[in-house]
């Protein structure tokens, strides 16, 4: 029983020895802590202080808008179409403002031009003739001048419808070149195999001397049936008809009749044979009747009426003038349609000049909708293009790193696909609000990036958003620093081993050193820790054994 009792008693004086020893030598007493206390501490001193925070994020290029064919917006041209001749930039090219893209050819353009072109010329026509000017004096022409009506061929006055002062009428005059007549005849099959076109005919006039030269001007190869004259019941067979050409000895006027004559040869007056039937002068060669219609609908007044009926008169000599308000309005029209031509078909030259496309920004082409030969339209999207000079991050930081972000803060960035490469960058925007991602409430912020037609949408950015820099300032570890009460404060340890506490005013912090404004000097030891922060069981005395010396 004693045996069994004893080693009970050994142990049981065992713990009670360690748990005394524990007591004694791990946990000194109050009065020996509270003079062996010892500080950590680092001086203030001056230096430079940055703030910012690192990210990352990939690159996104702003749209930068569609590769478009311009707009029409000139009436004139409404319904042009254009056929895509040739893709000067590929897919992925970097381009600059205004590089060409895409060369466009235009048939309805070139119709356009070509239409405009002789409705420009015709309507330089009529106002010359009008005017009785040259064409090329359209330029020079004075509205206050009135209308000059002139002679369209050298002849004779036979009608003149104009009286001063009065309204002009429907028809204005009639001129005939009398000094050629047309004289109809008809030839019987026994004297057409004798007769070309071309050939010289003597011709006898009723109550005329003599004989007059002409030349059949055109003969009909097809006989038809002869007419029947007055008393007959039928004719006298088939007949050829042909034309005469001749001059006019003097008076011979339309429906006079004349023999026509055969003569042996083209130099000879000497007749072969006489054509049975009889020639009819049908017309003169040249008769022109002015209409006033041709001038203009309108009310217009005859001031001066410059010949007489059957004055001889020049091709181009003025026959009447008309002016007033009316006419000076109409000429005015009639200048302004021929300058609204001429600066229709200068801007329609300027387009087949200019049948480009071109970038309409600096950037990557991101593609194309269409292919050559294809017909496209004004104002059709042929492709994309991405601003590759204006990019964008997207990205998070969470919410000890978001209070260090402003917006606009300057931002650098580097891409790994480009090393060395640096490019300027800004806060856009930052979330206000944060979303809780997988337990870690994360904020959006999205960079601008001023980029180079070097990056590409997709490439992995880094970003230093930079919160602010101060020089030559006095700093502090940030682990000095706490608050107390919403109040930043620091220990400062006095010579004579003293800790006073101070307050201060901050600025910048970053996760080693906090900027010190007011409050503590360069110089001066700031606690950054102390031997009572320790708790009881973290006091270790410089003996490490377990029990004490003998």
């Amino acid at each position: 029983m004693i045996k069994k009792v004893i080693p009970i008693i050994v142990i049981i004086a065992l713990v009670v020895g360690g748990g005394y020893y524990a007591i004694t030598q791990l946990m000194p007493s109050v009065d020996e802590e509270e003079t062996q206390i010892n500080y950590s501490t680092s001086p203030a001193f001056r230096g430079d202080i940055n703030v910012g925070v690192n990210t990352s994020g990939q690159l996104n290029a702003s749209y930068g808008g569609g590769i478009r064919v311009p707009q029409v917006t000139d009436p004139d041209f409404y319904g042009i179409s254009y056929v895509i001749a040739e893709f000067i930039a590929e897919e992925g090219d970097s381009l600059t403002a205004g590089d060409p893209v895409i060369r466009l050819t235009s048939n309805d353009l070139e119709n356009r031009i070509t239409e405009l072109r002789g409705t420009l010329e015709s309507r330089k026509d009529q106002l010359a003739q009008l005017l009785g000017i040259s064409v090329r004096d359209i330029g020079s022409v004075n509205p206050y001048d009135g209308i000059v009506i002139t002679s369209p061929i050298d002849g004779r006055v036979t009608e003149l419808h104009a009286r001063e002062g009065e309204e002009l009428g429907s028809v204005i005059a009639n001129i005939i070149d009398d000094s050629e007549v047309k004289m109809e005849f008809k030839a019987r099959a026994s004297d057409y195999e004798a007769l070309y076109v071309g050939q010289r005919v003597l011709l006898k006039f009723d109550r005329f001397e003599g004989l007059y030269e002409g030349y059949i001007e055109s003969l009909n190869p097809n006989a038809v049936p002869d007419n029947p004259k007055d008393g007959q019941e039928f004719g006298v067979g088939f007949v050829h008809w042909g034309v005469i050409r001749a001059k006019n000895p003097g008076l011979v006027q339309p429906n006079m009749g004349a023999l026509i004559n055969i003569p042996i040869s083209d130099t000879s007056d000497a007749i072969e044979r006489t054509l049975v039937d009889k020639g009819r002068v049908t017309s003169y060669v040249d008769e022109k009747r002015i209409f006033k219609n041709a001038i203009s609908t309108e009310e217009l007044i005859v001031t001066e009426v410059l010949v007489n009926q059957r004055d001889y008169v020049s091709k181009d000599q003025a026959i009447v003038r008309l002016a007033g308000a009316e006419v000076r309005l109409m000429i005015q029209n009639r200048l302004d349609e021929i300058q609204r031509i001429e600066r229709t078909i200068g801007k329609a030259d300027e387009m087949r000049n200019n049948l480009l496309i071109t970038a309409p920004m600096d950037g990557v082409v991101a593609g194309f909708w269409r292919s050559v030969g294809e017909v496209i339209s004004p104002g059709e999207w042929v492709g994309d293009i991405f601003n590759t000079n204006n990019m964008r991050v997207w990205t998070q930081v969470d919410d000890i790193d978001v209070v260090y972000i402003r917006q606009d803060a300057p931002v650098v960035v580097t891409v790994d696909a480009l090393p060395g490469e640096v490019f300027e960058g800004k806060v856009s925007r930052v979330s206000q609000s944060g979303q809780d991602s997988s337990g870690v409430i994360k904020y959006s912020v999205e960079i601008s990036v001023s980029g180079s037609g070097a990056l590409r949408p997709g490439m992995l950015a880094q970003c230093f958003i930079d919160a602010g820099e101060s020089l030559d300032t006095v700093l502090v570890p940030i682990e000095a620093v706490f608050e107390q009460n919403g109040v930043s404060k620091v220990e400062i340890l006095k010579e004579d081993n003293r800790v006073e506490t101070v307050t201060i005013q901050t600025g910048l912090i970053n996760y080693r050193y906090a900027e010190v404004l007011e409050g503590v000097a360069e110089g001066d030891l700031v606690v950054t820790g102390s031997t009572s922060d320790l708790l009881p069981s973290q006091h270790i005395q410089g003996n490490d054994r377990l029990l004490p010396n003998n």
